[in-house]
Parts: structure tokens; sequence; C-alpha cells
């Protein structure tokens, strides 16, 4: 066999394992996603109370703070078991007295090197009497709270005490604005049940989404807040995972977070997102394997995974372009004998993406508005264009991953209420 063949058959054996481990994570994704089939259910209502210090992290905020603070002010909570605090980071704007008009207390944080949330939080945590709380309820400034989300974080942690973080279920809060806000919540109303909610079912750990959620006191204290990372809940989930405990998921803890309506903006947002996942993955990926190695428990596989998750996707784009070239390489031009391989190669994946992002908006919606919605069928278009845009984001992150204190804020603007954005839908 002439050596040029030979190394084209190698090359193509190489190109098929890669396939062949790729299709096996997706196996193994779907079967721990189908523990998301039956719902999660309720917690039994606690027969003691928890104190919360509920902290507000935020940058030029005023805009939209005040529903956030009010639907606070409305839990189903006794108000003397929680204290609101807003940690106002360099703001230009009048955040702090929309924080004290609605009766939170406001930090002050300015002139600091280096900007941003998970530098804002370390600091107003050491502003924050730790010792009067049991737990650090986290939200960001244009969220919305559900008037019943302490309460059920305080039947939750009574009837799971060795839980040390949950994660409440995030929603959006403006998903009729336009297609991107819609695909945002296809995403959210999907991955909440058959990946968050799937893997608490199989008692593996979820992954902490940077709002809704709460952490005790006492992990906090023994992991710290030192995260470097862009995305310091991830940086967080993975410390608490390899330090022997998980994070939980509480579907009945609803929060609503405000999803961009500009692609630019959406785009800048999730390129930070994708710089903080890649530095954790160097960072974290080789002791969470050694762990996984070392212990054979599935929850650290599972987490590697999901590290690995934008590596694995570069793989597989260039595994479809290294597939490509080898069959041109192999007929050597573009002919009607070529087309055949090529859509064989591209037809498999193209058709997976579309039935999967089908099943995303049926499904997804219809277990949101607790009805089947068969017409959201019309989203998959615009839900399946929401997902290639995320090809350029995982190669332009992964050149940008130094650069963890780069932090651009996403602006906000839905100024909407709880009643307002129920009205909406």
């Amino acid at each position: 066999m002439p050596a040029a063949a030979l190394i084209l058959k190698i090359t193509w054996i190489g190109l098929y394992i890669v396939l062949y481990l790729l299709l096996a994570d997706v196996v193994f994704q779907f079967a721990v996603g189908c523990g998301g089939i039956f719902a999660q259910k309720s917690p039994i209502e606690a027969k003691s109370l928890r104190k919360f210090a509920v902290l507000i992290p935020a940058h030029n905020e005023a805009a939209v703070l005040a529903p956030l603070l009010r639907s606070l002010n409305g839990q189903r909570y006794p108000r003397d078991h929680y204290r609101v605090f807003v940690s106002c980071d360099d703001c230009g704007d009048d955040t702090a007295g929309v924080a004290v008009s609605c009766g939170a207390e406001a930090f002050i944080r300015s002139s600091f090197a280096k900007k941003g949330k998970t530098w804002n939080v370390k600091w107003a945590l050491e502003k924050i009497p730790m010792d009067d709380f049991d737990a650090i309820a986290l939200f960001d400034a244009d969220n919305l709270a559900e008037a019943d989300f302490l309460s059920s974080m305080n039947d939750y942690m009574e009837e799971h005490p060795g839980a040390d973080a949950i994660q409440g279920m995030l929603d959006v809060k403006n998903p009729n604005d336009n297609w991107l806000t819609m695909s945002y919540a296809t995403a959210y109303w999907f991955t909440n049940r058959f990946w968050q909610m799937a893997r608490a079912t199989w008692g593996l750990s979820c992954t902490m989404g940077g709002t809704g959620l709460v952490v005790k006191t006492s992990a906090l204290r023994r992991l710290g807040w030192n995260y470097e990372s862009l995305t310091e809940d991830l940086e967080m989930s993975t410390r608490m995972i390899l330090s022997g405990s998980r994070v939980h998921w509480n579907d009945h803890a609803v929060i609503y977070d405000e999803k961009p309506q500009s692609l630019s903006a959406s785009m800048r947002q999730r390129t930070r997102w994708m710089r903080g996942h890649y530095w954790t993955l160097w960072n974290y990926g080789k002791p969470v394997f050694s762990m996984f190695i070392k212990t054979r428990k599935i929850q650290y596989l599972d987490l590697l995974m999901y590290l690995l998750a934008p590596a694995k996707c570069c793989v597989a784009v260039l595994a479809l372009a290294a597939g490509t070239a080898l069959t041109l390489a192999e007929r050597g031009t573009f002919s009607a004998d070529t087309a055949a391989p090529l859509i064989s190669l591209f037809g498999l994946p193209f058709v997976t993406a579309v039935v999967f992002c089908a099943l995303c908006s049926v499904l997804g919606s219809s277990i949101r508005h607790g009805r089947v919605m068969l017409g959201c069928v019309r989203h998959v278009p615009a839900f399946f264009w929401y997902g290639l845009t995320w090809l350029p984001i995982i190669f332009r992150a992964l050149f940008a991953v130094g650069r963890q204190g780069d932090w651009i804020s996403t602006e906000h603007t839905r100024n909407l209420s709880l009643e307002q954005m129920t009205r909406r839908e």
C-alpha cells in the first residue's frame, strides 16, 4: 500500500474513533437526561426557619433593580429572617439610591482594579455579618423572585440537611420580546428539566446558574470565595463537587432572569461565559479526572464531560471539516461521486440537530406551561439558528481564556414586575 494511502486510511480510522467517542457521550447525556421525565416533588413544609442574607451584586442597575427588591419584600417568609444587601460596584447611576428606597442595605464599592461580579461578590461577603445567617441567597439585579422562593428553599434545606448549595429554577422574564429571547427561554425550559433536574434525580450534581441560588454560610467558610474566572458559578460548582459535596436542585424555587434582546449583546455575554468555562476546564479538568480515576464515581465523570462540552463541540466541527477534506482528497476533486459521502457525513448531524431543536421547543414549552404546545415547532428555525451562533463563540473564546479580568457587563432594561410579566404571558 502506498504511503499516502496508508496515511489516509489511518487518518480515517482516527476520525471514526473521535466520532464514536462523541456518539458515546451523546448516549450518556441522553441516559442522564431521562431522569427528567418525572416532576420533582415539592419539599415538605419546614418546622424551623433559617436566616438568609440576600445578596445582589449590581453595576448600573437602577433601571431594573426596584422590581426585584419589591418581589423580595413580598416574600411569604418572615421579614425578620432575611436581610437584603445590594453591592453597588462602581455605579454611575442611582443604583444605591434605588436600593435604599426599596428597603435594602447598600454597599458602595469603587476604585478597585478588578471589576465585575466575581470580585464584587467577594468584596460584599466580607461586609455581611456571616455569623448572623444560615445561608446566602444570590440574585442578579435584573431578576424577579416568586413570592415563595425563600420559603421553598427553607423547606428544601430542612428536608435535605446535607445540601450545601441549592440552585433554584431559572426562568426567563422576557421570552416574548423577540426570536432571541424566546430561544434563550426554550433552552432554559428544556435544560431545567432534562439537564439540571435530571441530574438531581440520579443523585448527581447540578451546576450553579450564577443567580437564584442558596449557599450555606458554613460551605462558604469552608470553600472561601477566592475565585478567579468570569464564571464564578461554574468554578464554585466544581470546587464543591471536588470537596465531596454537590449542588442540589429545587424546581419549586423560581426566579426570572432578563435575556439580551440583541444578538451582539448576547454574543458578548455568551463569549464571557465560554471564556470562564474554558478557564475552569484548564485549571480543574485534571483534578476532576483524577478524582474519577480514584473513586470511580459517575459524579466526577459527569462534571468532566460538562467541563469538556465546548471543547467537544470544537472537536465535532473540526471532525466534520476533516471528513470533508479527506473525502475530497480521496476523490481528488468535488464531483457527483464526492457529493454522496459528504451528504452522508453531514446528513446525520444535521437531522439530529433539527430533531433535537424540535424536542427542545415542544417539550420545554409544554413542561413550562403545563400543557402540550405543538405550535412551538414554529420556533425551531430560530432556535436552530441560535444554536449555530454558538459555533463562532466557542472558537473565539478559546483564544481569550487568559483575559479573566476583562469584564463587560450586559445592559438590562426590562423593568417588569411579576404582575406585568404574568399579564404579558
